[in-house]
C-alpha cells in the first residue's frame, strides 16, 4: 500500500546563482519506506468523469480566478444538484474544536488545506500543510491517491494533459536568513525541500520533480508546454513541463511569497517582497518588462496577493501603514495597464488592525467587476473594472483571504470565521451566511455543476450542494478526523 517515490539521480544547475536539481527517472532502493497511496476502485466513473473541467492551468482555473464551471443539460441528475462529503486530511481537527494550540496559524501551517481544490475529470485535487496531495473522487470524496512532497503544499494543484503539477515550501527563515533580513540583506526564505513536482493525475505517481534553493508556496502557471513560478529565492522560473528543465531563471531579488502568478498577452504579473514590487516579465526571454511600487507598503508588501487579469488590465491588492495608532494599517486595490504598468486607478480600503499572517485578499474578476475582500476590515467591495468605481460595499466581519466564486448571479465568499457568505452580485444584499465551522484563509472556492468544493485551514475539503448553503444554517460536521 505504502510506497516512496524519490529522486534516483540530480543534475546540479547553477543558473544566476540559483542552486536547483531536476529529477531524472529510476528506481530507488529505499522506495518501499515511504507513504505514497494509490486506491484505483475509487477513481471516478468516465460517464460522469466527461461532464467535469478537462484542464486547470492557472490559480483557480483562470486570469479572472472566477473558477465557476456550468453543466451541459445532458448532465447526470446527481451533479446537476449537487454532492455532498467531507473529506479530513492526515491531522484535521474537528470544525466544531479549537484550533491547535489555540492558534489558527500554528493549525494552518500545521494540518492546514489552505489554497483550495482543482476539480478536473471527475477528480478533486487538494495540497495540504501536512505535506501531502490528495486525488479524491469528486462525486463520493474517496481517497484515489495520496502523494507526499516533504514540505507544505499551498498550491492549487494544476492538471495538464494527464499531469499535475504542485509546489511545496514554507514560510519561514532559518537564522542566517531571518538576520539578512533584518540587516536589509538579501535573503531566502524557505529552509527544507522546495519543489515543483509532476505527477501522474490517475495514480500520483512522481514524474520529476525540480527543487529550488527557496519556497515554492505559489501555484505556478501553465501555458504552451511551459511552467512558470516564482520562489523564495528571489526568481522567477520558467521550466519545461515535461522534463522538469528550466527555460529561464529570471531574477528579480525581491522573493515571492503567496503571489501566483497569471499570464496575460506577452507577460507574466507577479508581486514579491523585499524589495516590494509588482512584476510584469515578458514570457519568452524573462526579462522585466516593468515594475512599480507604492510607498509605506507593510510587511510581505506586493508579495502575499495573487493577481487576476482581465481585457488588458490585472489588479493586485497591497496593505500600507496609515499613521494612525489605533488603526495603522488599510488595504489598497490596484488596477494597471498591463502594457505599462501604470495606475489606472487605485482604492484605498477602510483602515483598521494588522491582520496575523496574510494580509491581502485574491481580487476576482468576472462581467466587468472586480470583487474584493479585505483581511484587516472584514468588508467585501465590488468595483467597476473600467473606471473603478465602487459599486457597492458589505461588511462580513472576519478577516476575508480567499477570492470568491460568481455563479448565476451569486458570489460566494468564504471567511476566516468558518462562514461563507452569500452575496448578490448586482446590489451587494448579503443573501445567506452558511456557518461551516473551523476558519478560511486563502481558500478560493470552485463550482462544478451544482456543487461548491472548498478547503479550509482546519484539514478539510467539502463538497457541498449549493441549495444547502442558500439555506443558511450550519453545513458541516467535520466532528471527527477519521475517514
Amino acid at each position: 500500500m505504502f510506497t516512496r517515490i524519490f529522486m534516483a539521480s540530480a543534475i546540479l544547475a547553477v543558473l544566476q546563482f540559483v542552486p536547483a536539481f531536476a529529477q531524472v527517472k529510476g528506481d530507488n532502493p529505499v522506495a518501499t519506506e515511504f507513504p505514497y497511496q494509490y486506491y484505483p476502485a475509487n477513481l471516478p466513473q468516465a460517464d460522469y468523469a466527461k461532464y467535469f473541467p478537462a484542464s486547470w492551468t492557472t490559480y483557480a482555473s483562470n486570469a479572472g480566478r472566477n473558477a465557476d464551471f456550468q453543466l451541459t443539460k445532458d448532465a447526470p441528475r446527481i451533479l446537476r444538484e449537487g454532492v455532498k462529503w467531507e473529506f479530513a486530511g492526515a491531522g484535521a481537527i474537528p470544525l466544531d474544536g479549537p484550533p491547535l494550540d489555540n492558534s489558527i496559524i500554528t493549525t494552518a501551517y500545521g494540518v492546514g488545506m489552505p489554497v483550495g481544490a482543482s476539480v478536473v475529470g471527475g477528480i478533486a485535487y487538494i495540497g495540504s500543510d501536512n505535506g501531502y496531495t490528495y486525488a479524491l473522487n469528486a462525486i463520493t470524496g474517496k481517497l484515489i491517491w495520496a502523494h507526499y512532497g516533504w514540505n507544505m503544499n499551498m498550491s492549487n494543484p494544476l492538471v495538464v494533459d494527464g499531469r499535475v503539477f504542485v509546489s511545496t515550501g514554507s514560510a519561514y527563515f532559518n537564522y542566517a536568513n531571518t538576520m539578512a533580513y533584518v540587516q536589509g540583506r538579501r535573503p531566502t526564505r524557505g529552509p527544507g525541500l522546495n519543489s515543483l513536482y509532476a505527477l501522474n493525475a490517475r495514480t500520483g505517481k512522481e514524474l520529476w520533480v525540480y527543487h529550488f534553493a527557496g519556497e515554492a508556496m505559489p501555484t505556478a502557471a501553465y501555458e504552451h508546454g511551459s511552467l512558470y513560478i516564482g520562489t523564495g529565492d528571489g526568481h522567477v522560473y520558467k521550466l519545461n513541463a515535461l522534463t522538469g528543465k528550466p527555460v529561464w531563471i529570471s531574477d528579480i531579488v525581491s522573493f515571492v511569497s503567496m503571489s501566483s502568478p497569471v499570464l496575460g498577452g506577452r507577460y507574466l504579473f507577479v508581486g514579491g517582497t523585499h524589495p516590494n514590487f509588482f512584476y510584469a516579465l515578458n514570457k519568452k526571454t524573462g526579462k522585466v518588462a516593468w515594475r512599480m511600487t507604492l510607498p509605506k507598503l507593510v510587511a510581505t508588501g506586493m508579495g502575499d496577493c495573487t493577481p487576476a487579469y482581465s481585457d488588458g488590465i490585472v489588479v493586485q491588492q497591497a496593505t500600507v501603514q496609515t499613521g494612525d495608532r489605533g488603526k495603522p494599517v488599510a488595504n489598497v486595490l490596484l488596477a494597471l495597464d498591463a502594457a505599462t504598468g501604470k495606475i489606472l486607478w487605485q482604492k484605498e480600503f477602510s483602515q483598521g488592525p494588522i491582520p496575523p499572517a496574510m494580509k491581502t485578499a485574491t481580487p476576482m474578476i468576472a462581467g466587468g467587476k472586480v470583487f474584493e475582500g479585505s483581511p484587516v476590515t472584514g468588508n467585501y467591495y465590488a468595483f467597476d473594472l473600467k473606471t473603478g468605481r465602487e459599486l457597492w460595499k458589505v461588511h462580513l466581519g472576519a478577516q476575508i483571504r480567499a477570492g470568491a466564486v460568481l455563479d448565476h448571479g451569486i458570489l460566494y465568499v468564504p471567511y476566516k470565521s468558518g462562514d461563507i457568505a452569500a452575496i448578490e452580485s448586482s446590489d451587494g444584499r448579503l443573501i445567506t451566511n452558511r456557518h461551516i465551522g473551523g476558519a478560511f484563509g486563502p481558500s478560493s472556492p470552485v463550482i462544478v455543476g451544482g456543487t461548491l468544493y472548498v478547503s479550509n485551514i482546519y484539514g478539510w475539503l467539502l463538497a457541498m450542494p449549493l441549495p444547502e448553503i442558500l439555506s443558511g444554517g450550519k453545513a458541516a460536521t467535520g466532528r471527527s478526523a477519521s475517514r
